[in-house]
């Protein structure tokens, strides 16, 4: 896989890919929180969104759905070439990054300011990508929240199992 990050030795592979986790990395927020990725570990469900020209509609409308993000134990984190003034009201992470320091973290393209999208579990093990340069279509705000519903299901320790130990 060419989006893989090659870091090996103990602990998970670290890439971009699904089955592999996302590599920790360090981030300020425009209120001035600074945050890690692994802050979340353990308790969030992330939607990591590297917003190119085609992202701000989908951060608007996942804006307009934070309420059902977080009912699935989600947080949602935009990282945005440039500052956008719609931005300012949106309840999630936002992160200005003009320079790319924190979307060549991210991302396997050097430079890269397409819209490119993570969803991971509470662990950050990515379940879903998407990448606007290898020509894929910008998901829906409801797939977006399929995944988190689903990864959220995938905690064990939230639902039942699915086959009852009869005594």
């Amino acid at each position: 896989m060419e989006s893989v990050k090659a870091v090996r030795g103990k602990g998970p592979e670290y890439g971009f890919e699904p089955g592999l986790c996302l590599p920790d990395l360090e981030y300020v927020t425009t209120l001035g929180v600074q945050r890690r990725l692994s802050d979340f570990k353990d308790r969030k469900n992330l939607v990591i969104i590297l917003a190119g020209n085609e992202g701000e509609d989908l951060l608007a409308s996942l804006a307009a759905a934070d309420e059902e993000v977080r009912s699935n134990e989600g947080h949602l984190i935009a990282i945005l070439p440039r500052p956008l003034p719609a931005a300012a009201q949106w309840p999630f992470d936002v992160v200005v990054d003009p320079a790319g320091t924190v979307r060549r973290k991210l991302s396997s393209g050097a430079g890269e300011t397409r819209l490119a999208l993570f969803v991971t579990d509470r662990w950050g093990e990515v379940v879903f990508t998407c990448k606007a340069s290898r020509g894929d279509t910008a998901p829906t705000v409801a797939v977006l929240l399929d995944w988190l519903r689903f990864v959220d299901q995938q905690c064990p320790e939230c639902f039942p199992p699915e086959w009852p130990v009869l005594r």
